[in-house]
């Protein structure tokens, strides 16, 4: 979609509420100029400033912006926390952070002339998935029990044109693990990884986006439901889901079972849920019995109990929740392999862009864009 605001609801919503150009310029803090072009349909607000407008306004996003379809629109896809709702506005925030990243394409240091592989006919069901996983882990060199390394992970990413960009979006509930922007007219992936989330979680975060990754036509719940297929299986293979099932099955009470789902989760470096719901996957395929955990919720509660044993990303790699901005950029390239912050700094430079740019690209507040921004400049 491209969008546009709708002009003749801004201009009535105005009038309604007695409010001037200028007035509406200042309340955003913007030039009485921007906000003239807006109105004129000859500039597009930033999506802060719009989701700022629209409150002003009192309006939805689907009464201030009109949506006109377009063949390369940006597709997104989320790993919000819990059930936390993905709203239209926040689709739409994504989505021109989408557009702005298309400006950085041309810097990007991958093989234009080549596509990255993709699974030409992905389904949802487990034979597939699991194939579909198997051959990765065997491209990444995991072996059937083997836990598959962060190392690992990331230099696959890179080897399929997918652009790591590490964020610091805090633990609340506002903010997700991870962000998926496919841009179809370079064939480009950029994955926006929360490193305030606990290690376990990131590794599945990684997981889940590779499945989006091998998939772009999958969009949606589909893809969703996909990627979550596929990260299981990649993390516990089938051959491990089946051994430990075995072994679960031998134990006469849930702790003991329990105890040992945690064993293998710590060796794996996943969570607890991640183990069970795989050897579940497996029994329900193969007509075995489930093993339950949950008449009373105990795999909850061990699961909740076995994240407080391990700290965000964050603090892994800075020993701090508050890193320099010097070392923020740099463990972007040290630590992810990514070449995400020597492009911008190029465009930033190029282009002359300030550090409202940076925020809206990184979707941060301005404060620690600001900081970023006088680290890239």
């Amino acid at each position: 979609m491209k969008n546009t605001l709708n002009i003749d609801t801004l201009n009535q919503r105005t009038q309604t509420l007695g409010l001037s150009q200028s007035r509406l310029a200042k309340d955003l803090g913007v030039s009485r100029e921007s906000v003239s072009k807006w109105f004129r349909n000859e500039a597009y607000p930033r999506p802060d400033k719009l989701l700022k407008l629209a409150r002003i306004l009192n309006l939805g996003f689907a009464e201030l912006v009109t949506q006109i379809t377009t063949v390369n629109e940006p597709v997104v896809a989320f790993r919000k926390k819990g059930a936390h709702k993905i709203t239209d506005d926040y689709i739409e925030q994504a989505r021109d952070m989408g557009r702005i990243l298309s400006d950085l394409v041309p810097l990007l240091p991958f093989d234009d002339l080549s596509q990255p592989a993709t699974l030409r006919n992905p389904v949802n069901d487990y034979a597939y998935v699991q194939k579909a996983a198997q051959r990765i882990r065997s491209q990444i060199g995991a072996h059937e029990g083997d836990e598959i390394g962060f190392d690992k992970l990331i230099s696959f990413f890179f080897n399929l044109h997918a652009v790591i960009i590490p964020v610091l979006w805090g633990s609340k509930d506002n903010h997700e693990n991870a962000l998926h922007i496919y841009l179809p007219e370079s064939m480009s992936t950029w994955i926006y990884l929360n490193l305030d989330c606990k290690v376990h979680d990131f590794k599945f975060w990684m997981a889940h986006e590779l499945g989006h990754v091998h998939t772009p036509q999958l969009q949606g719940e589909e893809g969703e439901d996909f990627a979550e297929a596929f990260a299981g299986a990649l993390l516990v293979p089938q051959e491990l889901a089946e051994h430990e099932y075995n072994k679960l099955s031998r134990f006469t009470n849930p702790w003991g079972q329990i105890n040992h789902i945690k064993d293998v989760a710590q060796r794996l470096v996943v969570s607890p849920l991640s183990v069970y719901y795989e050897v579940n996957k497996f029994a329900a395929h193969h007509g075995k019995p489930k093993i339950d955990l949950e008449p009373k919720r105990e795999i909850y509660q061990a699961t909740t109990n076995f994240n407080k044993e391990f700290k965000p990303v964050s603090e892994c790699l800075f020993g701090t929740k508050t890193p320099s901005p010097s070392r923020y950029i740099s463990c972007a390239k040290e630590d992810f392999g990514s070449p995400f912050f020597e492009m911008l700094k190029s465009h930033i430079t190029e282009h002359h862009k300030s550090a409202s740019f940076v925020q809206t690209l990184l979707n941060i507040p301005l404060l620690d864009a600001q900081n970023v921004y006088e680290e890239l400049h």
